[in-house]
């Protein structure tokens, strides 16, 4: 049975340096976003800043490391898509935890679930296309719980 987005809705948390749980409001928290096609990343980038949160964003996934790299301050989340020109969004994602292991990732991708999540263990799978409602309590969900799994439209039923 595939896990589901079912979720609380308490202020967003993080390990913090100690590992413990620490809590912080979206304004606070820094997403970076990989996304090849430029509908979708500012679509996706107005979403997450009409809530609060700071969004890094980069056209793939090569682009999306070298912010990582150079970017000094904590990102909490990487949303990147799975089929990027240059860097896939699962190397991308295995990059990146490599130099930040507190980040939390998700990707987002039209192809199944199952592909995606029985290779490698982002903490959510977007499946697209989604609706906004979807994607802004996937990132809630993903801040504020041990979440780990797909998100989906029927979660918001």
């Amino acid at each position: 049975m595939p896990l589901t987005a079912r979720g609380q809705t308490r202020s967003p948390v993080y390990a913090g340096l100690s590992g413990e749980l620490q809590f912080m409001e979206p304004k606070e928290a820094v997403i970076l976003l990989a996304e090849d096609n430029p509908v979708i990343r500012n679509l996706v980038t107005l979403m997450l800043s009409k809530e609060g949160y700071s969004v890094l964003t980069a056209n793939d996934g090569q682009e999306a490391f070298e912010i990582c790299r150079r970017f000094k301050n904590p990102i909490h989340l990487l949303l990147t898509d799975k089929t990027m020109p240059r860097m896939s969004g699962l190397e991308l994602a295995e990059s990146v935890l490599k130099k930040r292991s507190e980040i939390k990732i998700m990707i987002m991708s039209g192809e199944t679930a199952n592909t995606i999540l029985n290779k490698n263990t982002p903490d959510a799978f977007l499946p697209k296309p989604f609706m906004p409602p979807t994607l802004l309590t996937c990132v809630r969900r993903l801040f504020t719980s041990e979440f780990k799994g797909i998100c989906q439209e029927s979660d918001l039923l």
